[in-house]
């Protein structure tokens, strides 16, 4: 492993390389006397890049006037590299148009370095320092490699350490694995055997994944209508009102659900009305008279059929059912009929006024009055329907006789993952139901597999939820942009700790720690340098990943025994994070000191 020293803000040279030109090998001798600060003094991962601010000073009565340097950035891990552009400096007789560094004043420059990066890295940016003559070997094109400097030590990466952001990543790998930066990549966890929606969603790796509500009924309510029509003036029933299709189908309705299972049959209602076209005392009792006789002809229609209960019940007039007659008749003076009906609130008074309109009577006596002559049948059927654990055993058992409903219910009833993700791929390929997608998807995500829960999530429709899973989803898949154009078109409230983990992988800390709780909330506060509310952000949260970020704020107050207790808990429980932390420059010097 690559040692370095770095002493206060002046670093001094690890190595030096022998030069060819006279001009600069005086200057080569006193290289030690060159000031390089870096701020950052550790390289930290802001959003997706490493940025810091590189000063070099160069002292007086030093630089040669006929000398020019290229000082290259670079930063250096393991066996890998990465080069920023290189900065020129000049001295005072040389023709060009580098910065120029006087021989007696002497003179500095800042240079803003950012290269694109992913984990933590114990490493070392370098100044690379290469060198030539203006004057004597200006024929000569190539540098002379001059000097190394280290400027900074390897990079933070505590952002990354984020759930949610890049899960998906984290997910294809079954082991520690190293990326093409030489970063190392964390082993995947476990997947879950068990989750639980809480108020609706279900957290994955940090994001919150909203779940689609069924609308499951475990007891179904189913009636039956039918009528007996009378003559003007008459309570008797006539055979064809007995043989007419919906007296029939009235009588398979009773007789079926008598003695069905699960099924409760109510009281069968007889209703008496009479049309509004006659001294409002003789209907009334005329209405009462067909609720009794039309009872007495169900009962005979019905008889077999054991345990049944009549309510018989009259009416009189029937001014409702005349109202909306008309209401939905083609009836050509209907508003006239309509404006009666409002003017007059006694029946006598509108019965005599409709009577006066002869013309409009004749339609109506043709055409409304024989339909409100009548009695009216009704019965309910109240179906139980099967207990929880009927549900799901039968679910589970991969029933498709089972409606989407009773599908998505049986989902519910269980935490295991797979029973789950079983089922709602049930209800999903059984009926292509758009709440099924949703919700397989989430369960997809608890699982690790994200190109699934992706493809599931886009056959879901434009669901309120969905559009807030998809970003979940992005993030995961550290596709940024997308998650952006998905939260746009989510509910701000269910995507909340989505637009903080978005917000967190920018590097827009503050906006992520508005939005963000527990773990996250104290990267967040962690990247923002705000230790105590770090450690009050994920004084509840438990398990190895916690205690690795509560090693880390340990380790930045300067208790190396607890920082080490914390990480030997952390790798304890999740052998992985000892490869993660040996490569963290957060624990570079505590394991240089302690075994792991």
């Amino acid at each position: 492993m690559k040692k370095f020293a770095i002493v206060g803000l002046v670093l001094t040279m690890m190595a030096t390389l022998v030069g060819c030109g006279e001009c600069y090998e005086k200057m080569q001798k006193k290289q030690d006397q060159i000031q390089v600060t870096c701020v950052p003094e550790v390289l930290t991962l802001k959003g997706s890049t490493v940025d810091a601010d590189i000063t070099v000073t160069f002292p007086e009565m030093y630089f040669n006037e006929e000398t020019v340097l290229k000082i290259t950035p670079v930063f250096v891990y393991g066996e890998n590299e990465i080069a920023c552009a290189p900065k020129y400096v000049q001295g005072e007789d040389v023709v060009g148009n580098y910065t120029a560094i006087s021989r007696f004043e002497g003179g500095s420059y800042t240079q803003h370095i950012s290269f694109p990066f992913e984990k933590a890295a114990v490493g070392t940016l370098e100044l690379r320092i290469e060198a030539k003559c203006f004057d004597e070997c200006k024929e000569t094109a190539d540098f002379t490699p001059w000097a190394t400097i280290a400027a900074a030590k390897g990079v933070s990466a505590v952002q990354a350490l984020a759930k949610g952001v890049g899960a998906a990543a984290a997910a294809t790998t079954a082991t520690t694995t190293t990326t093409t930066e030489g970063a190392a990549t964390p082993a995947q966890e476990e997947a879950p055997k068990t989750i639980k929606a809480e108020e609706g969603k279900i957290n994955a790796h940090g994001v919150d994944y909203k779940m689609s509500e069924g609308n499951f009924e475990r007891s179904s309510v189913k009636s039956a209508e039918a009528e007996i029509k009378y003559l003007i003036n008459s309570s008797v029933v006539r055979k064809n009102q007995l043989t007419a299709e919906q007296i029939a189908l009235f009588k398979e309705f009773v007789a079926a659900n008598s003695a069905a299972e699960r099924t409760t049959l109510g009281n069968v209602y007889a209703s008496g009305y009479a049309s509004p076209d006659g001294p409002e005392k003789f209907n009334n009792k005329l209405s009462e008279q067909r609720s009794q006789t039309g009872a007495k002809a169900m009962k005979k229609q019905l008889k077999g059929v054991e345990g049944l209960n009549y309510e018989i019940a009259s009416y009189g007039e029937d001014w409702d059912g005349f109202k909306t007659l008309v209401e939905n008749s083609n009836i050509e003076d209907k508003e006239l009929i309509l404006n009666v009906l409002q003017m007059y609130s006694s029946p006598v008074e509108r019965d005599q006024e409709i009577q006066n309109m002869s013309a409009v009577f004749k339609v109506l006596a043709e055409e409304v009055l024989p339909e409100l002559r009548r009695t009216r049948f009704a019965v309910e059927a109240t179906y139980a329907g099967l207990t929880d654990e009927e549900i799901l055993a039968a679910a589970k058992a991969g029933c498709t006789k089972l409606d989407v409903e009773h599908m998505l219910h049986a989902a519910t009833l269980t935490e295991n993952l797979a029973d789950k993700t079983a089922i709602y791929e049930l209800a999903a390929n059984t009926y292509g139901d758009t709440r099924a997608y949703n919700n397989l998807g989430v369960c997809y995500v608890a699982a690790g597999k994200y190109e699934a829960a992706k493809a599931a999530f886009e056959k879901a429709g434009d669901q309120p939820e969905v559009a807030g899973n998809l970003a979940g989803v992005a993030l995961a898949m550290g596709d940024l942009e997308n998650a952006k154009k998905y939260l746009a078109g989510a509910n701000s409230e269910a995507v909340k700790a989505a637009e903080g983990a978005l917000a967190l992988a920018e590097g827009n800390y503050q906006e992520a720690k508005a939005k963000l709780t527990g773990y996250n909330l104290a990267i967040a506060e962690l990247c923002d340098n705000n230790i105590e509310a770090a450690k009050a952000a994920i004084a509840e949260v438990q398990g190895a990943d916690a205690d690795y970020v509560r090693a880390i704020i340990a380790n930045r107050e300067g208790d190396a025994d607890k920082a080490l207790a914390y990480l030997k808990s952390a790798v304890a429980a999740k052998p992985e994070l000892k490869a993660q932390a040996q490569n963290d420059i957060e624990f570079y010097e505590l394991l240089q000191a302690n075994e792991l």
